[in-house]
């Protein structure tokens, strides 16, 4: 019965790829790299600074060191995707429209953001497509941290503390090469990371003050959590698992690992569908 049930799918099947049919992709016109220049000062009235940063395909080096809010220069080649720089009350939004309906290009194209914050108090939203992130928060004053992306390679970290205290900093990503560093500097209260299949890495070292609570749901992936020595750390592990590396000396019971006495609390839920768990301590 179950071979005849088959059976009209399979000549359904044949007869769709016995069809002709045609695709009009459209083009990318990519022309003359364009450069804008970015160097909008703080909102004085607002207490802490919004910046949304909204990007599609290409490259972000984002640091700190600029004694506006924020600063720095696009370089493209498609016209359509000069970005906008729009001034609210309580903050800046700089937008790369037009970059969803991606064709087929007819040269190289050029994106690429090179960008500098201010020692402001900074809420900060990133949103880009497939690209390339070289973040470096080091000594900046981050209260909100949201970035979303696409397929990535990317690397944020704080070398050295956050002079406020972040309430939140979430990561979502899809199939991709992400690495944060430095956790322990970032002086943040919750994390949440959601990815994909891909390559992660969670490092909690750095000067940490508070106890931090940590979601981490993904998919097929490689995950790496690094424990610094004066930290504790309770991890719980859900999900189809395949396996785990603990190297150093952890509490195991049942899905549950428990790290040191001492020191602040990393409590970190791990939701991960397949792959394999590396915990470090360093």
């Amino acid at each position: 019965m179950k071979f005849l049930k088959v059976i009209p799918v399979v000549v359904l099947i044949l007869a769709l790829m016995a069809c002709s049919f045609t695709v009009n992709v459209p083009t990318v016109r990519t022309g003359v790299t364009q450069t804008l220049e970015i160097k909008e000062p703080v909102i004085a009235d607002a207490q802490v600074n919004k910046i949304s940063i909204e990007m599609g395909a290409g490259s972000l080096k984002l640091s700190g060191g600029a004694t506006d809010l924020i600063e720095g220069t696009v370089r493209y080649n498609v016209a359509p995707w000069k970005p906008t720089i729009t001034r609210q009350t309580d903050g800046i939004t700089l937008t790369q429209k037009n970059t969803s309906n991606v064709g087929v290009p007819d040269g190289n194209i050029t994106n690429e953001w090179n960008l500098k914050l201010g020692s402001s108090p900074i809420d900060l939203s990133l949103s880009a497509g497939a690209y390339e992130g070289d973040m470096d928060f080091s000594g900046l004053a981050i209260t909100n941290l949201a970035i979303s992306d696409g397929a990535s390679k990317a690397s944020l970290r704080f070398d050295s503390p956050n002079p406020v205290e972040m309430q939140h900093l979430s990561y979502k990503t899809g199939a991709s090469n992400v690495e944060l560093l430095g956790l322990g500097n970032a002086n943040v209260h919750e994390i949440t990371f959601d990815g994909g299949v891909g390559s992660y890495t969670l490092d909690f070292s750095g000067d940490m003050k508070n106890n931090v609570n940590v979601r981490v749901n993904s998919g097929m992936s490689d995950l790496t959590i690094i424990i610094p020595t004066t930290a504790r750390a309770l991890i719980t592990i859900t999900g189809g698992l395949s396996n785990i590396n603990a190297s150093g000396t952890w509490t195991i019971s049942g899905s549950t690992y428990e790290y040191g006495s001492t020191g602040p609390m990393i409590t970190i839920n791990i939701d991960m569908a397949v792959g394999n768990l590396q915990l470090k301590q360093q």
